[in-house]
């Protein structure tokens, strides 16, 4: 039986603990600032010990797995901390980085000590992703696939990662070619206080094969109609031989030639928390057995350099090819001409 600490008992931390039980791995411990909170959090999920020190309930929990569910503006030191504590596994909320020298910190503890950093990215662990049926439409079905269109609703570090994580894991995980971005604003109400990116983006990305991309990523931005949640994620395939449609919990219809009708499947509404549960489960699966994780640090690292080389095209006007390097200091005027945007 593995042990798990989650660190931050916000909202978002109810979406991971109320997953489990998940067999192999129970949750031993929390700890929070907000005493408040945090005893709240445990009575809810039946926690029994409770910290107001990460560094105390690491050496006293000594836990194989830690959530973290924080503000993402600290995630080097979250990540540092946690490893050198010997944990072997940190399931890193998103945004994993909000700052592009945040993901390379992230990169430098991930060589440096043996804990593997999962993105909190659950859709890719949808039934409707892991079942093989809609890579396979992709893959064999619409023909030659030559365009995409995503949308979602909120900020490009809201719901901008789980957009890209979902587009790069149908198409195989590659990387990017190049990107070129619009983007205007800087909110600094509610979540975007945080999760702190350009408001409202338009980026066209070229991937291998001459599949282009449109990426809406924006709070009014076109999506899924009568999303419960106001989320409206979803991903429109069109390739030489068919169209496949994907909505935000992962419904979705496909239509090839010949076909005289679409392919219609209706997803679980609770399927968030059907990924999140599997999402957790397959950690426990790699502790037991070595199997690679399909959110391990190596495909999230991609994710987040596709949505920085987009800020860094929104900063310097013009096509950036990939693999880019965009700096902080660039990043931090970027936003700040967003804020006086925003402000004018």
């Amino acid at each position: 039986m593995y042990r798990a600490l989650v660190l931050g008992c916000g909202a978002r931390a109810h979406c991971h603990a109320r997953v489990y039980p998940v067999e192999g791995i129970e949750i031993v411990a929390c700890c929070d600032i907000d005493a408040e909170r945090r005893e709240a959090f445990a009575k809810t999920y039946g926690i029994p010990a409770t910290y107001d020190d990460y560094e105390k309930a690491l050496a006293e929990v000594q836990p194989e797995v830690v959530h973290i569910v924080t503000n993402p503006v600290r995630r080097v030191w979250e990540a540092e901390t946690t490893a050198k504590a010997g944990v072997k596994v940190m399931i890193l909320e998103k945004p994993i980085a909000v700052r592009p020298g945040d993901l390379r910190g992230l990169a430098e503890v991930r060589n440096k000590y043996d804990m593997e950093i999962i993105t909190n990215s659950q859709r890719r662990c949808f039934p409707e992703t892991t079942d093989g049926v809609l890579h396979e439409v992709i893959r064999e079905k619409l023909g030659e696939l030559y365009f995409v269109r995503c949308s979602t609703r909120g900020n490009l570090m809201g719901m901008g990662p789980h957009l890209m994580d979902w587009l790069l894991g149908f198409l195989g995980d590659p990387e990017p070619e190049a990107v070129w971005a619009n983007g205007s604003g800087r909110s600094t109400e509610g979540y975007q206080a945080t999760h702190i990116a350009p408001e409202h983006v338009l980026a066209e990305y070229w991937f291998p094969g001459d599949v282009r991309v449109v990426f809406d990523c924006d709070p009014d931005a076109l999506g899924t109609p009568k999303d419960p949640k106001g989320f409206n994620c979803h991903l429109d395939f069109l390739g030489s031989r068919g169209r496949l449609y994907i909505s935000q919990i992962g419904s979705y219809f496909y239509q090839t030639e010949g076909m005289a009708e679409p392919v219609r499947h209706t997803a679980d509404e609770n399927n968030h928390d059907i990924g999140q549960r599997e999402l957790t489960r397959k950690v426990v699966e790699m502790l037991a057995d070595g199997t690679p994780h399909p959110l391990r640090f190596e495909v999230g690292e991609r994710n987040f350099r596709a949505l920085f080389a987009a800020e860094q095209s929104m900063w310097e006007g013009r096509r950036i090819e990939l693999p880019a390097r965009f700096e902080d200091e660039d990043w931090e005027k970027l936003i700040k001409r967003l804020e006086a945007g925003a402000a004018s």
